[in-house]
């Protein structure tokens, strides 16, 4: 092969793998500039499915919506290493088909269906945190 030739494919292989490392950036978002971190809400339901993937697991809950009319909420949460690190597992997430409860901070755009999820608790009893609640942080003074 002629350096010339060797030389253009090179630079098409490196142009390529920055268009791909530039798609993988601009893909993952600020919080904040998705989710409303001012406001949170609860919700009570059935995890339906777990979408067990990067850069974000997906929790699916189907719950009754604000109007009372049955809804599948989809809840962004922790990367699939920080979802192991803390013992999870895809099948831990299902819940057995039992109850759920999930508190969240609701997403910005006009998605009533989409949120960040901050706790879920099961019937158990056992509750996993996944970000801080708001205003758990302040202390009340004595």
């Amino acid at each position: 092969m002629n350096k010339r030739l060797i030389g253009a494919r090179l630079w098409q292989a490196m142009l390529a793998m920055l268009c791909a490392y530039a798609a993988g950036v601009s893909a993952h978002h600020s919080l904040s500039g998705v989710f409303d971190i001012t406001k949170s809400f609860e919700i009570d339901g059935l995890v339906s499915r777990v979408d067990w993937m990067n850069p974000h697991v997906y929790v699916y809950v189907d719950a009754k919506g604000k109007d009372g009319k049955p809804m599948t909420y989809r809840f962004e949460s922790l990367p699939v290493a920080m979802m192991r690190k803390a013992g999870l597992s895809k099948t831990s997430l299902l819940g057995d088909g039992k109850p759920v409860k999930v508190h969240a901070y609701p997403a910005r755009a006009d998605t009533p269906d989409l949120g960040y999820m901050l706790t879920i608790q099961f019937a158990d009893g056992r509750e996993i945190q996944f970000s801080k609640i708001p205003g758990a942080e302040s202390v009340t003074p004595k």
